[in-house]
């Protein structure tokens, strides 16, 4: 897009502001270099590596996160509501000029033009013999990744978008590139990246939290799923085996003291301890207080459905750790709803989320009383009414094994092996949820069960809802809800195409 123009001045001043410290989140930390001139630039390895670590830093903005990802991924399967401004999300009429799509947009191309611009610098540092080959095939592999997750969720937001594969020469003013041939650009980064970078057990402690190859084969299995290449996304994501594992306990996923654990694939690294009040940096997120009960954070935005809470089989063991309704207990200990201030001054101190008779739904009675639970793993999130504590710094998994497991069964499903595809729901998925064989003998309706119990409150739902083309059929099912036509998708900002008139908008829009 047009900020890709500008690409190499960007890549200057990124690198001149974020710095790689001694551990695996402080990579993220920025220093103030502002007194740094073009020839001390790139220079030294760590400039290369700071010039990557730039494009990481896309992600870090609260809309891209919250209203631009974990929006689209919750409240478009209608399992989770929204109380404040967002509400058009429960009919699917979202605003063409919702600000949070145009900034995930902005955002999203400018990470793209970063890396960009990155790729012909990492190749004149290793031929200087600035840095090793070694280290300039991880870097590559990096911006190779970053590169195609930034298009993977603009095509999973947006459809078809304009794709930039190089450095922007002229205005930037380019038509929209198929869906198709969107997944199919993600798929060739993903490609080059799992060639160039190393497993996640092979990264030093310095660097956990950077992409690794499994991250790569997992989006590549998934942009191959989008593509219908079934048989290769099976061999993609079978790749991953004896890398991950499921964690034993479902609880354990999200847990603030298991962040980058056994299970997790890719997750966006943010920095505890940082500043948490609204004079906050990037490098914390709201997604913990915004989806908390107002009763305890002042906010509770976001909030679960009862035909969520009580769609979960007897005995789940996922059900506890994804929704609280009232009168349950939150389930992890350093989380005590006793213990956060606005509770004690209010409700007495209860330990529980409101109670059966009275549920916490807000001043106005307006929520469900229920609640998520995956972003409410923080204990340092208190929403005190000073205005402090309110951000989080606890990590945003964006892909897992639980996911690629499930991803890897509908493959197999749709590649004429359900045999395969059970065993690994029933063996593997529902084992480590305390549950015995699924009923039914519809394997797709099954999977469609399974998504929903394992991932609702992540980062990933709706997509593999939209991706598996069962999603309008499956709101319509749990919801009675009919989906207006080409509402599956976000509308192309408006202020894009008042930018750029050859963008086409989404049909229904």
């Amino acid at each position: 897009m047009r900020t890709n123009k500008f690409i190499y001045i960007s890549a200057l001043c990124i690198a001149s502001m974020i710095l790689p410290q001694s551990c695996s989140k402080s990579f993220l930390e920025q220093k103030n270099t502002s007194g740094i001139t073009e020839d001390a630039l790139f220079k030294k390895p760590e400039d290369g590596i700071a010039l990557v670590t730039g494009i990481y830093n896309t992600f870090h903005d609260m809309d891209f996160m919250l209203k631009a990802l974990w929006y689209q991924a919750n409240f478009l399967t209608q399992d989770f509501q929204n109380y404040g401004a967002d509400v058009f999300f429960k009919t699917y009429e979202v605003p063409t000029d919702f600000g949070a799509l145009n900034t995930f947009w902005t955002r999203a191309y400018q990470g793209i033009a970063r890396a960009n611009s990155a790729f012909p610098i990492i190749t004149k540092m290793e031929n200087d013999k600035i840095i090793t080959a070694e280290l300039a095939n991880r870097l590559t592999g990096e911006a190779y990744f970053l590169r195609g997750v930034l298009y993977y969720y603009l095509a999973c937001n947006f459809g078809g978008v304009p794709l930039e594969l190089k450095i922007v020469t002229d205005d930037g003013r380019h038509p929209r590139n198929t869906q198709d041939e969107v997944f199919a650009a993600v798929a060739e980064d993903m490609k080059k990246a799992s060639e160039l970078l190393p497993w996640k057990e092979d990264l030093a402690a310095v660097d956990l939290g950077r992409a690794n190859k499994g991250a790569a084969l997992a989006y590549l299995g998934d942009a191959q799923m989008w593509l219908k290449k079934y048989p290769d996304a099976v061999q993609s994501y079978q790749q991953l085996e004896g890398h991950f594992q499921l964690e034993s306990k479902f609880l354990n996923i999200h847990d603030f003291n298991n962040q980058n654990g056994k299970e997790s694939i890719f997750e966006v690294q943010f920095i505890a301890g940082a500043d948490m009040s609204w004079s906050h940096t990037n490098n914390n997120h709201w997604l913990a207080s915004f989806g908390m009960p107002e009763e305890v954070t002042q906010f509770g935005y976001a909030y679960a459905t009862p035909e969520l809470y009580n769609s979960f089989e007897t005995g789940d063991e996922r059900k506890a750790a994804t929704v609280i309704g009232p009168g349950d207990t939150h389930p992890d200990p350093k989380c005590q709803i006793s213990k956060y201030p606005r509770v004690i001054s209010t409700f007495g101190g209860i330990n529980t989320c409101g109670t059966k008779a009275n549920p916490w739904k807000g001043s106005d009675k307006a929520r469900s009383g229920y609640y998520g639970i995956k972003t409410w793993r923080d204990p340092n999130v208190t929403g005190n009414t000073g205005d402090t504590y309110i951000f989080s710094g606890q990590n945003v998994i964006m892909m897992r094994y639980g996911q690629v497991l499930l991803s890897l069964a509908e493959a197999l499903h749709k590649s004429g092996k359900d045999g395969d595809a059970l065993d690994i729901i029933n063996n593997r998925i529902r084992k480590r949820a305390g549950l015995g064989i699924a009923s039914g003998a519809d394997v797709m309706s099954i999977l469609l069960d399974e998504y929903r119990h394992e991932l609702a409150g992540e980062m990933s739902l709706w997509y593999m809802l939209r991706r598996s083309g069962e999603h309008l059929k499956y709101v319509k099912d749990k919801y009675d809800i009919t989906v207006p036509a080409g509402k599956d998708l976000m509308p192309i900002p408006q202020v894009q195409i008042g930018l750029n008139q050859q963008l086409l908008q989404n049909p229904g829009y």
